[in-house]
């Protein structure tokens, strides 16, 4: 690509500093005022990417908190790894939301220098009427208030922008480069596009269609080839993260595709869950490809500068893969439960997309001489003027969630810390992905939404079956591992705060646009009603304790799904009289001709005979369920009477032959059957 004289550059450079470091200004400035000098951060999980940067500095990548282990939790791999330099260069605490904000106003900078390079019409026919759209590019990439929310708010999504920019130039190096050139350049934008996945998942909508128009432009290398260098990097990386995933916490997902995707809930019937799909594409549609972009008529304007550039036999290799990756990041996303919330931020790769392909089609147009440029520069403003409806709205925004999280999540973790230095120090806090509280408190947590990860437990997932599998996980640790502290919203932790905690302090905000809720409570911990970790009971040669997820999958067991197997929890007496202690259970709800099953664990080698099963349940009506074994034949029927409310009760069925991996269902023939426990008893 042809450089421009030294002096042009300077005063581009200078140009496209203007637009990027004022509107910075416009949303840091109102932001400082509303938190009292703290940096602004307009979301939580903004101090989720900076517990992984800290975590990376002091040599433990890809952890949340040192001693945590490994996390897949975070969103971006690159990203937290970006920051980590910042810390070590002492910006700690929430100043290195300050290096944030440095590293996206460079990484901004960077993206408005790819797309120069992608703009510059290089000679020939329309040259000299095209030339201006490479000096109002910046303008393109702050031109949306709703993504300059996100450009800004401390996450990784300027960081995907300066990426993205290097992908498409890489892209368009690989198809002007010579054949001897071609291999190298090509494998170089399939690097880049790996980073891109690595930086923001929903960025594989990109990065395959890239993989692609590298494909398109091998010319004489032949395209199977030129693909595998393409696309074998993301593939490579992918793969290893699954495994990694795989490997560390027994899943092939992410921690966050466990706790947010709505395919992940076993509980709703895919028609339910296909409408939660609908109901996320159609506000997205509304909220980010139309009112953000200016309302109708003016929010069509920026897919028809893309579709224009798609149709440009310049442009279409850089706008096809744009226009694919944006809409199809869309439908990524709203496979996310959360993505209609926190300020639509899951949209803004997409708009950032959209935006790039929209000056392409602006160059390519103008590119046809005076008349079409004269079209192209009435079509660039409309769509850049638009949306700046919207700017004053969104700065509030920003400065209103901000205080937000500093006058919530901070100040949590302020008297947290406190409470350290005045009393005994608490080992550990529960919290719910919840990142300012452990980062700027010092002190150790367990997330028990999962993102944060704990010594591979499966918590994301427990998160989603119900809290009282969280609480099955936490009964698995031992005493002194488990949390002292808790740090909840009530609301969304009942069976868990209001029956193991004691409410000790609450930190309530005015004017909740951003946090779950507008109180946050700390309690102290009780976990008197959980049973010793390891706990065993006489004459069982195995048990399973059901809606503990771990003893759940080391016995094969499946629960009725969809609308079947909800998890429950309860607190209560044990021994046939009433009168032992009280004692923490959880357990599933087998619904009325529905069935659970499970395998007798093989590990435990128990020889095939007699045994008798143990069923535990609560109190409630009579029921009727039926008890068979793979190896036998009938099912036996069991007529359980009323039960007592206050205790625990306990189902004898006798087994004639099993031994272990016999598979053992139980089905509900009369009412719903309310499971807890089971365990195989021999004398």
């Amino acid at each position: 690509m042809r450089r421009p004289p030294r002096i042009q550059l300077l005063l581009w450079h200078a140009s496209a500093a203007i637009p990027v470091l004022g509107a910075a200004a416009a949303f840091y400035g109102p932001a400082l005022a509303r938190t009292g000098g703290v940096w602004p951060a307009p979301l939580d999980d903004v101090y989720i990417h900076f517990g992984f940067a800290r975590a990376a500095a002091l040599g433990h990548p890809f952890s949340w908190i040192p001693g945590n282990g490994y996390s897949s939790g975070g969103t971006s791999l690159t990203y937290p790894l970006a920051l980590a330099p910042g810390y070590l260069l002492g910006f700690r605490g929430a100043w290195l939301g300050l290096f944030a904000a440095l590293l996206a106003c460079a990484a901004l900078l960077d993206l408005c220098r790819s797309l120069r390079r992608l703009l510059d019409p290089r000679g020939g026919p329309g040259a000299s009427c095209s030339r201006w759209v490479a000096w109002v590019a910046p303008l393109f990439v702050v031109a949306v208030p709703l993504l300059d929310w996100s450009w800004f708010s401390g996450m990784e999504v300027a960081l995907l922008g300066a990426v993205m920019g290097r992908a498409l130039v890489a892209v368009r190096r690989a198809e002007l480069a010579p054949p001897a050139q071609r291999p190298a350049e090509q494998l170089r934008a399939g690097l880049l596009a790996a980073l891109l996945v690595a930086t923001r998942p929903e960025a594989i909508a990109l990065a395959a269609p890239l993989a692609v128009a590298v494909a398109h432009a091998a010319g004489s290398l032949g395209a199977a080839a030129s693909l595998a260098r393409a696309s074998l990097p993301t593939a490579l990386l992918l793969g290893a993260q699954a495994a990694a995933n795989r490997a560390l916490t027994g899943e092939w997902s992410a921690a966050g595709a466990v706790r947010k995707l709505i395919l992940s809930n076993p509980y709703p019937t895919p028609i339910e869950k296909a409408v939660e799909v609908v109901k996320n594409l159609a506000a997205l549609r509304v909220q980010a490809l139309e009112s953000a972009l200016g309302g109708p008529p003016y929010a069509f304007v920026l897919p028809l500068l893309g579709a224009i550039a798609a149709l440009d036999r310049r442009s279409r290799r850089l706008a096809v893969p744009l226009l694919i990756g944006a809409y199809g990041s869309l439908l990524l996303v709203a496979l996310n439960a959360t993505a209609r919330y926190q300020n639509l931020r899951y949209a803004a790769p997409a708009l950032a997309m959209l935006l790039v392909a929209a000056a392409l089609g602006t160059e390519a147009l103008a590119r046809r001489g005076r008349l079409a440029a004269g079209v192209a520069a009435a079509l660039a403003l409309a769509a850049l003027a638009a949306p700046s409806a919207w700017f004053a709205r969104q700065i509030d925004n920003f400065a209103r969630s901000s205080a937000n999280i500093a006058g919530q999540q901070v100040e949590v973790a302020r008297r947290l810390a406190a409470r350290a230095r005045q009393h005994r120090a608490p080992r550990r806090v529960l919290l719910g992905d919840a990142g300012a509280i452990p980062y700027l408190s010092g002190i150790p947590a367990i997330d028990g939404l999962g993102l944060g990860g704990y010594r591979g437990m499966p918590f994301a997932r427990a998160s989603v079956h119900g809290v009282p599998a969280v609480v099955e996980l936490i009964e698995r640790l031992d005493a002194a591992d488990r949390p002292d502290v808790f740090a909840l919203y009530p609301s969304w932790w009942g069976g868990l705060a209001d029956v193991f905690g004691r409410r000790v302090d609450a930190v309530k905000i005015e004017d909740n646009v951003m946090c779950a809720a507008d109180e946050k409570v700390i309690y102290e911990a009780d976990w008197s009603a959980l049973a010793p970790p390891g706990e065993r009971r006489d004459g069982a040669v195995d048990e399973v304790d059901v809606a503990d997820l771990v003893d759940e999958r080391a016995h094969g067991y499946v629960f009725p799904s969809p609308r079947g197997g909800w998890v429950v929890g309860a607190v209560l007496r044990d021994g046939s009289d009433g009168r032992g202690a009280p004692r923490f259970d959880a357990g599933r709800i087998i619904p009325e001709g529905r069935e659970q099953s499970f395998a007798i664990g093989s590990a435990a080698a128990i020889a095939r005979g007699p045994a008798e099963l143990a069923l535990r349940t609560d109190g409630g009506g009579p029921i009727a369920i039926g008890v068979s074994v793979e190896r036998a034949a009938g099912e036996a029927r069991v007529e359980v009477p009323e039960r007592p409310l206050d205790r625990w009760s306990e189902i004898r069925v006798p087994l004639r032959d099993v031994a272990a991996g016999d598979l053992v269902r139980i089905r509900a023939l009369r009412g719903a059957f309310r499971s807890f426990h089971v365990w195989l008893l021999r004398p």
